[in-house]
């Protein structure tokens, strides 16, 4: 996706394929494309599993012809589709494979059913990285796993793009 000199590094960034190629999920079926008016934009959108003991589920795809040492800038519109006895759900976001040195963007969902802006900067460091988003549910009761839903991924070079390409 390009606009005015702005290029999304993020391939399928809105799920309008249908499919979850190429994002590849941490775990086998927690991760499914769904359609329909829920969808930030478009009809398509993920709907991410979190896993039980509050833990957090991963999709991740590798992004290829980044310019090293340029500022990207990064945004997803994510939603907690119901409470179902959470608190709240959080959304991590990074490059690589350390989720400190790498971070890039986090937010705390704590009203249900509502789209919000997840946005951060990066510069990478090699020409092709991984851009990692976590999904994951605070309950109380830690054998219950919830789902948060994201549609809109962004990660592209240039002042103010991630705004121009939504």
């Amino acid at each position: 996706m390009e606009l005015a000199g702005c290029t999304n590094a993020v391939v399928n960034p809105s799920f309008e394929s249908g499919f979850l190629y190429p994002w590849v999920p941490s775990t086998v079926n927690v991760a499914k494309v769904s359609n329909g008016t829920s969808a930030y934009d478009g009809n398509y959108y993920l709907d991410i599993q979190t896993a039980v003991g509050n833990r957090g589920n991963t999709i991740s795809q590798s992004l290829q012809h980044l310019e090293p040492r340029t500022k990207y800038t990064f945004s997803a519109s994510v939603q907690a589709s119901s409470p179902s006895g959470f608190e709240y759900c959080s959304v991590y976001v990074y490059m690589g494979r350390n989720a400190t040195t790498g971070q890039i963007a986090s937010s705390q969902l704590f009203t249900f059913g509502e789209w919000t802006s997840v946005t951060g900067t990066y510069s990478p460091r090699r020409s092709e990285e991984t851009l990692n988003i976590i999904a994951s549910c605070d309950s109380e009761d830690s054998s219950v796993t919830g789902n948060v839903w994201i549609d809109d991924v962004i990660f592209s070079a240039g002042h103010n793009c991630g705004a121009l390409l939504n």
